[in-house]
């Protein structure tokens, strides 16, 4: 596995967390990952990221999930490279937003009393 995290950054610091919550919540296919909707914008995602997406998607899901996306895509790369970046992008946000909310759970517990305790959207607003 590549330990570029290049995509991974690039996904951080295009979306906010309240979109990050929509994405796991709707999915990419909606629209709401504004940056990833058309495939000229997922190819050159793909093209750029290839090995990091593919070595992310087949670790996280297995093979199959990557074999499956080229069986259902017989003939249509973009299709493939689209279905790819959307399973990075959601399972991403996943991971953001699990991340942000135990940060905050730990920052709440070890930092401030019950009167000072601050809520995940105003974290993300900060």
């Amino acid at each position: 596995m590549t330990n570029s995290r290049k995509a991974f950054e690039s996904i951080k610091r295009q979306y906010d967390l309240d979109t990050l919550r929509e994405i796991v919540e709707y999915g990419c296919a909606s629209g709401i990952a504004h940056n990833h909707v058309y495939y000229r914008e997922t190819c050159e995602f793909f093209d750029e990221h290839e090995e990091e997406l593919i070595d992310y998607v087949v670790d996280t899901f297995g093979e199959e999930i990557n074999s499956h996306y080229w069986n259902i895509n017989i003939n249509h790369l973009n299709g493939y490279k689209n279905d790819i970046v959307w399973t990075f992008i959601e399972s991403i946000a996943q991971e953001i937003i699990d991340e942000a909310e135990t940060d905050l759970i730990e920052f709440n517990a070890e930092s401030l009393t019950n009167d000072e305790k601050i809520t995940l959207e105003e974290l993300s607003h900060a």
